[in-house]
This record gives C-alpha cells, structure tokens and sequence, in this order.
C-alpha cells in the first residue's frame, strides 16, 4: 500500500515545438489572508517519527476554512508567531487529540540558517522541525495533523458497526458497477474499509471504501493500466447511503490516485472535513478537503505541495 509521508516533489517538463507559444495570461492572486496570533491554523505533521517536519496548509477566517494565501512578509509572520521554538501545538489523528508537537528549529533562525530550500525557487511556505510528545509511541512514518487552537473533541462514544470491510466492498463494487470497472480490474488493488466518526449523517459516522493501487499501473510503475476508487457513505436507519465518489482508470500516468490521509472538525461546525491526499504518477501530490453538507461530500479546495512560492506566468500564487 502506498503510505508515504506528504512531501514535495519538483518535476521537470521538457517541451518541444515547432511553432512558438503565445504566453499564459496571468491570473489574479487570490485575496491574502489574515494571520494574527489567535488565527486558528492548520498543519501537516509528517515524515521520520524523530524528527517530523510541520507544514501550514489552511486557515480559518470567518468561520470558513480556507487555503493560506500570503506574501512572503505574511509568510515570516507565520514562522514568527507559530514557530518559535518551545511552542507546543496540540495534536490529532482522526479527530481525537493524541499528545503534542513541540517546536525544536523554526523555518529562519538567525543562528542556524534556513531549515530548508527547494532547487531553482526563491521563496518556500515555511516549516519548522518538531518532537512528538505523545503517550503511545507513533510510527515509524507519521502523519498527523496539529493545530494553533485546540479542536473541540466529539462526546460519541458509540461502538462502531462491526465487520467495515464487508460493507465498504458492497459500497464500492456498486460505484465500480456504475462507473464500468468490473471486478477483475480490482481483485490486484489494495482495498481499505472503515467506518470514521465524522458527525455526518443521520448516525454521524461515514464509511470509507477505497481501491489504490500499490504499484500505480499494472504495467509497472507509471505504466499500462489501472484504476483509482474512493467512496463514502452514511448510514441512515440501516441504509448505506453514497455521498462521495472518485473513480479514475484508464493509462496509469494519467490516473489521480486519492487516499485518505486524516479527519477532524477545523471549522467547529460539528461536522469533521476530510483531508485526502491526490497524485499522479511523478507529479506533485495535492492536499484535498471536503466538506460535508446537504448529505454529500463535496471538495473545498486543494492545496499542492509543491512549497515553491515563486509566481509562474498564468498562475495565483
């Protein structure tokens, strides 16, 4: 199973043609936000248990989640209100607080230089290095999620409906039934079912039913075929209701894989977003959020990981 930390990756694309390329229009930047030392902030915790990076992602400003939009100026600020070091941000994996993260090296101090630098770009979204303090020993991989503001934790102690995976199959061969994907091009993927607590639904629980494919084409790396599954549903009074549904197949460099990566309530509605992870074969992985409302889940917004800050023409930063 694919079970990376969430990183950055920098592709190079090399084009050649005859005729030459009219240039892309630039495209408005999107409004900056504003960060201020009580601003309910978001990060991504991951990569080597000893030594975790932590990476700002979004940002909650009028009761609405949002993606951070800043300069680089409004990027320093962040690292100097967030990330000084001994500051303890409160931790969580599937909505539940499981200990903290304590800040160990901001992005830019003055004695050890930058934390870290992307070839070829002059500004990056800051990350500070950090030390998990936790009662149960994490992985050897993490990845978490932290918060500047503690997250409002669920009173639901209910059991969770037994034997997941028989339902999540029910649930996802009816999606690849109607989406034309027979079994024979799933019985090779990897499957995960399970049900989460997210507060949605009648029962407030959603399950989750996905196909990946470890190998990502059945070719090979990157080659010959393969399909992406993701689906969610709630229960209502016995009924397994679909509210959310990725199907992807066809040439595997083209296909957007998705995966679950964590959930919690940021927006304090009561209702957890879910944050997937999206990527294609050798390109830069993307952050996605969904919402849930009026009984589907639908995308919020998506944030790359790409980290590099420099504006390319045709592009917001």
């Amino acid at each position: 199973m694919r079970r990376p930390a969430i990183i950055a990756s920098i592709l190079t694309l090399l084009l050649a043609c005859d005729k030459p390329q009219q240039p892309a229009p630039d495209v408005p930047d999107a409004p900056l936000s504003v960060v201020s030392a009580t601003s309910s902030i978001f990060f991504q915790v991951y990569g080597a248990r000893e030594e975790p990076r932590i990476a700002p992602f979004a940002i909650v400003e009028n009761g609405q989640l949002a993606p951070i939009s800043l300069d680089a100026d409004g990027w320093r600020n962040v690292d100097a209100t967030f990330f000084d070091v001994g500051r303890k941000l409160p931790l969580y994996r599937d909505g539940v607080a499981i200990g903290d993260v304590e800040i160990v090296r901001r992005m830019w101090d003055p004695n050890e230089g930058t934390l870290y630098s992307l070839p070829g770009c002059s500004e990056v979204v800051p990350q500070a290095q950090g030390k998990l303090i936790m009662s149960n020993r994490a992985e050897t991989s993490i990845e978490f999620l932290a918060s500047s503001t503690p997250l409002k934790q669920k009173a639901d102690t209910r059991p969770l409906p037994k034997d997941p995976d028989a339902q999540a199959r029910t649930v996802a061969s009816a999606v690849a039934t109607a989406a034309q994907v027979g079994p024979e091009e799933l019985n090779h993927l990897d499957f995960i079912g399970r049900w989460l607590r997210t507060g949605a639904g009648r029962e407030g629980r959603t399950l989750l039913a996905t196909f990946v494919d470890a190998e990502a084409g059945d070719a090979g790396p990157g080659a010959g075929h393969t399909v992406s599954l993701l689906a969610l549903a709630e229960d209502s009074a016995g009924t397994l209701l679909t509210s959310y549904q990725h199907v992807d197949q066809g040439e595997a460099r083209g296909v957007e894989f998705r995966r679950l990566v964590n959930h919690a309530d940021l927006d304090g509605d009561g209702i957890d977003e879910i944050i997937l992870e999206a990527w294609r074969y050798a390109a830069t992985p993307e952050v996605v959020v969904l919402k849930y409302a009026v009984g589907k889940w639908s995308e919020s917004f998506r944030v790359s990981q790409n980290w590099c800050l420099d504006k390319k023409p045709g592009t917001a930063k």
